[in-house]
């Protein structure tokens, strides 16, 4: 059976999972006065406040979480969100700001989607789902990360509990993992492939209507820069290339896939300062805050560049005076310091994450090349989306001055980027440190505003063809070459990088880079099959076993790589190769009830083998039985406890 062949057949759970993302969030956003693509773009992060905050509130008061206990509490938040958008429709006009116009219900309800709108999505998702899905291969191929046998094992734990809440087994924003283990539950998949099917619906679907959405407020709504924001949407490869596969970061897939949405209601609704069109922006902050809080911490980055850069034209066209202009910079100023500074002093967790170090420091220039000309982590300059970044940089600062904030924008994310690349002060961490000072999460966050620059390049193309003397007269067809030159420089140019650095994360080239191979699991699932439910298996995380119980429902004791340094984790981890003289280690196997062990030869390369000594050579080990041996993988009974 062929790979397509396979993708072809997860179109159910592809169609479930999408409904579940954007149906709940949808209704509410439109109930509360949000129309068009904006609200179509946002109801995702909505959605996802609904999933996570009502899964864990109903694990609270012990009702059972499901696609029923969804439906009821999307009605709830519809009636409410209906009834705050009729009073907020009564409003004085000094409040509400520019009214919207009265529609009927069923058009309140449903809208009237343009045809060049619908055009546009549905181009960047065929050419997301051309290009993502040949590179990851198979449904069930494993992406080679550490990270993905955490979000796996979280996700079947869900299942497996029916406990989606945001604390189970300990605190971690739930909403990537409550949104897919909600769709998973009618059986369309299983956790590999539908965790799969997911993030391609992240990177396919959300991503290109977000896209479409800030193009159109940035630049307008001509029918040349929606198509330019749906060919955009596809034009880089640090996003969302890169999120698909390392890390692995899929919580922050999510949220940066929904970034440019939340983005673009923010504008219109500053814009229009409808009392709606803010309910809707601030109905999502929940979600985007219970999937990946950096999220957040980047739209109010593009709230406060957005807010500056505003002050700074209103001063240049003499709207305002450059004394107010100073003030209200130098307050912006101010409070973004002291925030800065006394944020992790009230949260430990934040500066947990702000203490992450890494060590691939590189030079300014080498940073500035790796941010603006897509050189991370592959071998070349990606020349055509460079150009097309510069082009359209140009012809906002010439032609589109309206868009500048979103120049703005770009030029904050290169410099966090720039920061965290190649800094060793280590009070850059106060400012990047929101995302773990990592730059490739950066270059992710820097695509956002990105999109709109590459969009821009269109009608700067146009009005170049246009000068051509053939096509002086013929303005459709120096449109339609203007829009092929987009995906002709990115898409089709960088196929092969990009294709090869996406495969490159599912297949790597080297046995010790794979976590567990097909035939690994193959040999696994028959071992799992001597296990008696319930009873649970150790055996050193670093050979595959922990992702038995997301592929096989087999109870492990470890279900991450590497393993904590604390805990009963910790005293197995380290004693068990002396469990017969060891009674607090038999204590904390039976507080798991943990009878059987697993050793193989096989190591992944993020090897913490001090965590884990007491787990190799099992043969060796008193008290256990050797029960079989299958492929790299002995399975053995615990008897000396």
């Amino acid at each position: 059976m062929t790979g397509m062949t396979q993708w072809v057949e997860t179109i159910p759970a592809f169609v479930v999972l999408t409904v579940v993302l954007f149906l709940p969030g949808w209704l509410v956003v439109r109930a509360l006065g949000s129309r068009g693509l904006e609200a179509l773009a946002v109801s995702p992060a909505v959605s996802v406040g609904l999933i996570a905050a009502a899964a864990t509130v109903a694990q609270r008061v012990g009702i059972a979480w499901g696609l029923a206990t969804l439906a009821v509490v999307t009605l709830l938040a519809f009636a409410a969100a209906w009834g705050v958008g009729l009073l907020v429709g009564r409003l004085p006009l000094r409040w509400a700001g520019t009214r919207a116009p009265t529609v009927s219900p069923s058009r309140r309800l449903l809208g009237r989607p343009r045809p060049d709108v619908v055009g546009a999505i549905a181009i960047g998702v065929l050419i997301a789902l051309v290009t993502i899905l040949p590179a990851i291969g198979r449904p069930d191929e494993l992406v080679d990360s550490p990270d993905a046998v955490y979000h796996l094992n979280r996700i079947a734990l869900f299942l497996d509990t029916g406990n989606f809440s945001i604390a189970n087994p300990t605190f971690y924003p739930n909403g990537f993992h409550a949104w897919v283990a909600t769709s998973l539950l009618p059986g369309v998949a299983d956790v590999l492939p539908g965790t799969n099917v997911a993030t391609v619906v992240l990177a396919a679907v959300v991503w290109p209507v977000g896209c479409v959405a800030l193009v159109r407020h940035a630049l307008g709504s001509s029918r040349l820069v929606t198509y330019a924001g749906g060919l955009a949407s596809a034009a880089f490869v640090s996003f969302p290339t890169i999120l698909l596969g390392w890390g692995v970061l899929w919580p922050n897939l999510m949220a940066t896939a929904l970034t440019p949405g939340a983005l673009a209601l923010m504008l219109q609704a500053a814009r229009s300062r409808r009392v709606g069109q803010w309910l809707g922006f601030a109905a999502a902050l929940p979600g985007l805050a219970l999937i990946q809080p950096n999220a957040l911490v980047a739209l109010v980055v593009f709230a406060l560049v957005w807010f500056g850069s505003a002050r700074m034209r209103a001063g240049l066209l003499g709207h305002l005076g450059w004394w107010a202009v100073a003030r209200d910079l130098a307050i912006l100023t101010a409070a973004v310091a002291v925030g800065l500074l006394i944020a992790p002093v009230v949260s430990a967790r934040l500066a947990s994450t702000q203490s992450y170090q890494w060590n691939d420091r590189v030079t300014t220039w080498t940073a500035l090349v790796e941010v603006v000309g897509g050189r991370l982590q592959i071998p070349h300059v990606l020349w055509g989306l460079l150009a097309l970044i510069v082009l359209g940089i140009g012809w906002v600062v010439m032609r589109a001055r309206a868009a500048l904030p979103v120049v703005a924008m770009w030029l904050a994310c290169v410099v966090l980027y720039v920061m965290a690349a190649s800094s060793t002060a280590s009070w850059t961490a106060l400012i990047t440190g929101y995302w773990y000072n990592d730059k490739v999460r950066l270059a992710s966050l820097a695509a956002v505003p990105g999109v709109v620059l590459v969009a821009a390049a269109a009608p700067a193309l146009r009005a170049l063809l246009s000068k051509l003397p053939p096509l002086r007269t013929r303005p459709m067809v120096a449109a339609a070459l203007a829009l092929s030159v987009l995906p002709l420089s990115t898409v089709v140019l960088d196929a092969p990088t990009r294709s090869d650095f996406l495969s490159s994360f599912f297949r790597p080239d080297a046995p010790h880079k794979v976590i567990l191979s097909f035939e690994a699991q193959d040999s696994l699932r028959e071992i799992a099959r001597l296990i008696p439910p319930g009873e649970g298996v150790v055996g050193r995380p670093e050979n595959g076993t922990p992702l038995m119980f997301a592929l096989f429902g087999t109870d492990t004791l470890y279900r991450s790589i590497p393993i904590p340094t604390t805990g009963d984790e910790i005293v197995i981890g380290t004693g068990f190769n002396d469990l017969v003289n060891r009674p607090d280690v038999c204590a904390a196997l039976a507080r798991h009830n943990v009878r059987w062990a697993i050793d193989s030869p096989h190591t992944y390369w993020l090897d913490r083998p001090e965590r884990t000594s007491g787990l190799t050579d099992l043969d060796t080990v008193e008290g256990l039985e050797k029960v079989k041996t299958v492929g790299d993988y002995t399975l053995y009974r615990i008897t000396g406890c």
